[in-house]
C-alpha cells in the first residue's frame, strides 16, 4: 500500500507497477481479501490503459498481456460481491472501469453489458452516487475513484 499511496517514488519514479507486482504476489499466494482484490483489479486495469512511463510498469515484471487476465481473474473472484449484492463500492469500481475502457478488459460487448448492469444495481443502492470520502486514504485506488465520484452526475 505504501507504493500505491505515494504513486511517485524517489526522483519522480512511478511506483504503481511495483505496487501491482506486490499485490499480484499476495494474490498468487492465495490472499483473497476484498480490499486487496479491489486494489489489484484497479492496478491491472490502470496499468493496461495508461502508458508505462506514468505507472512504472516494467514489461519484464508486469507483462502487458497478463493485465487483462489478472483483471478478469480478480473480477471473477469478486463477482459474488457484484452480482446483485449490496456492495455498492465493488459495483461502482468494476462498472466504471468497464464503462470507460471495455475493450481493455476482454470481450468488449460483455464488459459494456456488465457496466450497465453494475451501474443499475449500484444506483439502486446509492441513487445519489457514491460518497467520495469513502475512498479517502486508500492509495491510488482511492485517489482515482474518489476523484471520479466527485464528478457531478457521473457513473
Amino acid at each position: 500500500m505504501e507504493l500505491e499511496n505515494q504513486s511517485l517514488g524517489a526522483h519522480g519514479a512511478a511506483t504503481l507497477g511495483p505496487a501491482y507486482v506486490l499485490l499480484r504476489g499476495q494474490w498468487k499466494r492465495g490472499d483473497r481479501d476484498r480490499e486487496l482484490a479491489l486494489h489489484l483489479m484497479f492496478l491491472a486495469w490502470y496499468l493496461a490503459v495508461e502508458p508505462p512511463y506514468s505507472t512504472g510498469a516494467d514489461e519484464a515484471l508486469v507483462p502487458s498481456d497478463e493485465l487483462q487476465a489478472v483483471f478478469n481473474e480478480v473480477h471473477d473472484c469478486l463477482l459474488p460481491y457484484c452480482d446483485a449484492t449490496n456492495d455498492a463500492e465493488a459495483l461502482y469500481a468494476v462498472g466504471l472501469a468497464a464503462h470507460m475502457f471495455p475493450w481493455a478488459l476482454g470481450d468488449e460487448q460483455l464488459w459494456m453489458r456488465r457496466s450497465k448492469t453494475y451501474r443499475a444495481r449500484y444506483r439502486q443502492l446509492l441513487p445519489d452516487g457514491i460518497d467520495p470520502a469513502q475512498f479517502d486514504g486508500r492509495g491510488a485506488y482511492g485517489d482515482y475513484y474518489g476523484g471520479q465520484a466527485r464528478v457531478g452526475g457521473g457513473y
